[in-house]
């Protein structure tokens, strides 16, 4: 009952590299959301101001996070896609 296994690592790092795409257009917003934040705080005070900067200073932890662990998934990607290609082609050159 043997079957076949096949991991389609091109396809792996595809879609690590549109997720890290996804990320970098994702701190693109931030960063334009942080210029107007920026504005508003300058004339804007009082709870809401604060409560605002709050979360946005949560968004901007959770970005961090979140470019840490794309960073992360590609690093072990490749190094998985290195790795099966690698075994791949010593198994191959064991049998004629």
């Amino acid at each position: 009952m043997g079957g076949r296994y096949r991991a389609d690592t091109e396809q792996i790092l595809a879609v690590v590299n549109r997720a890290k795409e996804i990320g970098q257009r994702l701190e693109e917003r931030i960063t334009d959301i942080e210029r107007e934040v920026t504005a508003l705080n300058v004339e804007w005070d009082g709870d809401a101001a604060t409560a605002h900067r709050t979360k946005h200073d949560t968004r901007r932890r959770e970005m961090n996070d979140m470019r840490t662990a794309l960073a992360q998934l590609e690093t072990n990607a490749r190094g998985a896609h290195d790795r099966y290609i690698a075994n791949a082609q010593h198994n191959s050159g064991m049998w004629p």
